[in-house]
């Protein structure tokens, strides 16, 4: 007889962390508009931040960004752009800013495609993503940087890919 798998309960963040830890700080989301990355903007927000999520597909980010907007009672908006493209990067961080006037948390969003997107989503596009929005991180005196690649981990490829992707930001930021 096999042995049954142990479940780890699952514990609401605000009974561990106080309700408003992020109260009056901005989170810029790439790959917010669905899976893992849509689950840590929702969580942060909880916790009373607001958040700009960003991706490819205006539709899909507007319903995210009104569904997380009702489901935490903080403000969330969608920002369009491809990681790949800077400029359109940029785009997205000057609406942040217009809007809340700051960026205090990143979170880098990841891709499972095609082995050439993966390395120009997740290497290329975390670092356009961190180049564009480091200087309003440094100045909201927060250093921040989140991944959410390693947690979605479907062999050594993928693993591999995290590893790229972390020594590029790396690199990046000795510099």
């Amino acid at each position: 007889m096999a042995p049954s798998p142990y479940v780890v309960p699952q514990v609401d963040s605000t009974a561990v962390f106080k309700p408003d830890i992020f109260k009056g700080k901005v989170l810029f989301c790439t790959g917010g508009g669905s899976g893992i990355c849509r689950g840590m903007t929702e969580a942060i927000m909880r916790h009373g931040a607001n958040a700009a999520i960003v991706g490819r597909k205006l539709d899909r980010l507007t319903q995210a960004a009104k569904e997380l907007s009702e489901a935490t009672g903080q403000t969330c908006i969608p920002a369009q752009a491809d990681v790949r493209d800077p400029k359109t990067l940029r785009d997205a961080i000057d609406k942040t800013i217009e809007k809340f006037g700051r960026i205090d948390f990143v979170i880098c969003g990841l891709s499972e495609n095609a082995f050439r997107t993966v390395v120009e989503i997740d290497t290329l596009g975390t670092y356009n993503t961190i180049k564009a929005t480091i200087s309003h991180v440094r100045a909201s005196k927060v250093l921040t940087f989140t991944s959410a690649q390693l947690s979605t981990t479907k062999g050594p490829l993928s693993k591999h890919m995290y590893l790229l992707r972390k020594r590029a930001l790396t690199r990046y930021l000795l510099c």
